[in-house]
């Protein structure tokens, strides 16, 4: 018996393996055999000549792995390319006033001289002769003279190769051999001349949202890679941004409104459906399972039974539906909690595998870190994003489910503004001004907080979610009539957290015991 539960421990230790942190940079040891296909992926590897794309997504959903597996393609293929985040820029110089077209033109130096400078780290481009002077020129100069960066522009097409031929059996072996195949044919398609390529990852990091002046920063980053693959016909560029901040710079740069047209056609977005998550996990599963022997019995290897409990819930629900849902429709989510539910398991003497027990207990920290997570990944937006949060732990459901009407919504939202000061993207909310609760309420629902719900009888189970993604103007007082037919409920990942929060507060107020039970029984109810 002590050596079955030894080797499902060791079972569990495999899983987390396969499942460790959900980050490009935590993960680059097995990324490429977990990385799963998207069907954007040919033209994000190939993006148009003179047209950088942009890859917009959330926080979480990988848009950093596809541009990490995108340069290690193009490595093995002997074609140049390079990573830039903005800590390889020197933004120190940039003026807090600066115009679009003054920062468009101080990006550009600094673009070309950490090209120079990853080329060089990269010992791509060095046997090129002169060119190898300019580069070592580049790097060593403090800045670079209108001369140099003519000569240094003039040098990059130099390097530039073409990418033939497309072998993915080794770069990506866990693929299909018909995956492999359409996704070979598809680049194919696209790569017959001589380029090298530029990718530009955490772009927003080069702003401070909550300073106006700053969102020009972004397009003045924008603008200059465009400029430069425009220049060089043989720079291909992709360029990647936060969902969140695209929808702010369409919406609040009206005097880019041109760029922004210019940009539409370019814009690559990377939406994580319960589909592509689904097959993110159960890839990982594949691979852990069959390194213990369980073969194809992805989910028995390690968890126990078909379907478990969640907090606060007499309803089961299969694995998969309990990862998916509070998975904040991010893959990043989705491979942490599993990982944390195998950490959890692994530490219990007596458990072999992750079972009901082990959710219910890992689940509501596991929803608290979503809660602290979200306030930091908006703090600066919203200082106060999860002290906001933290207030739909106070509604009264008239909806059951941790739903509202758009009404009650909309009254809460009031309150919570006189509640304490909000300062949204630099400006305080008003609870006295509509077109200000809008505005927090508009914020909510593109972070993915605040989740529309419609009635739908096409559907399996007779709704359907409106998101973001969608329908990015639907929280607008114009709109108030739509919104009004809709149900607005709290986004799944936060309840656990909610919910205990509650019942704290309801300790606190001292309710009567039966008051308490049936409250405990309602919130059962509603949770499912």
């Amino acid at each position: 018996m002590d050596s079955v539960k030894h080797h499902m421990g060791q079972n569990l230790e495999t899983l987390q393996s396969w499942f460790p942190s959900g980050t490009a940079e935590g993960e680059r040891q097995i990324q490429e055999r977990v990385f799963v296909y998207v069907s954007d992926f040919p033209r994000i590897l190939s993006p148009r000549a003179g047209n950088p794309y942009l890859l917009v997504g959330r926080k979480g959903t990988g848009k950093s792995a596809i541009i990490e597996v995108a340069t290690r393609i193009l490595d093995r293929q002997k074609v140049p390319s390079v990573l830039i985040r903005p800590s390889d820029l020197d933004a120190s110089g940039l003026g807090e006033n600066d115009s679009i077209g003054e920062l468009k033109h101080r990006f550009q130096p600094l673009l070309l001289s950490a090209i120079a400078s990853k080329l060089a780290e990269n010992r791509q481009g060095l046997a090129l002769g002169d060119e190898a002077i300019i580069y070592n020129e580049a790097i060593r100069s403090g800045h670079l003279s209108s001369d140099l960066i003519g000569k240094l522009a003039r040098s990059l097409p130099k390097i530039a190769k073409p990418l033939i031929k497309v072998d993915l059996t080794q770069i990506l072996p866990e693929f299909t051999a018909v995956t492999r195949k359409e996704l070979e044919e598809a680049i194919g398609r696209r790569v017959k001349d001589e380029r090298f390529h530029l990718f530009i990852d955490d772009t927003d990091q080069i702003a401070n949202p909550d300073r106006p002046g700053h969102l020009n920063r972004i397009w003045g980053l924008i603008l200059a890679a465009r400029e430069l693959a425009s220049d060089i016909p043989q720079l291909r560029c992709v360029v990647s941004l936060r969902e969140e901040v695209w929808e702010r710079l369409k919406r609040e740069s009206s005097a880019q409104r041109d760029q922004t047209d210019h940009f539409t056609n370019l814009v690559v977005n990377l939406s994580s459906s319960d589909k592509l998550i689904k097959e993110i996990i159960e890839t990982r599963l594949k691979l852990a399972s069959a390194e213990c022997g369980g073969g194809t019995e992805m989910w028995t290897t390690f968890f126990e039974g078909a379907a478990a409990r969640p907090p606060n819930s007499e309803t089961p629900r299969s694995w998969i539906d309990l990862v998916l849902v509070r998975s904040r429709q991010r893959p990043r989510d989705a491979i942490q909690l599993i990982s944390q539910l195998a950490d959890h398991a692994s530490n219990k003497q007596h458990i072999s595998k992750i079972n009901e027990t082990t959710f219910q207990t890992v689940m509501p920290r596991f929803s608290e870190d979503r809660a602290r997570l979200f306030g930091q990944e908006f703090e600066l937006e919203c200082p106060r994003a999860e002290d906001i949060l933290r207030t739909f732990s106070q509604v009264e459901y008239s909806e059951g489910g941790f739903r509202m009407t758009a009404e009650s919504a909309k009254s809460h939202l009031t309150s919570a503004a006189s509640q304490f000061g909000i300062t949204l993207y630099g400006r305080t909310i008003k609870p006295n001004l509509e077109v200000d609760i809008f505005d927090l309420w508009r914020f909510l629902y593109v972070a993915n907080v605040l989740n529309a719900r419609v009635s739908d009888t096409g559907e399996r189970d007779e709704f359907r979610h409106v998101r973001s993604e969608d329908d990015p103007f639907l929280v607008s007082k114009p709109r108030w009539n739509e919104m009004q037919k809709m149900l607005w409920e709290v986004n799944p990942a936060f309840r656990d957290y909610l919910e205990t929060k509650r019942n704290a507060q309801q300790a606190m107020t001292g309710l009567p015991t039966k008051e308490k039970q049936r409250r405990a029984r309602r919130a059962r109810l509603r949770s499912k």
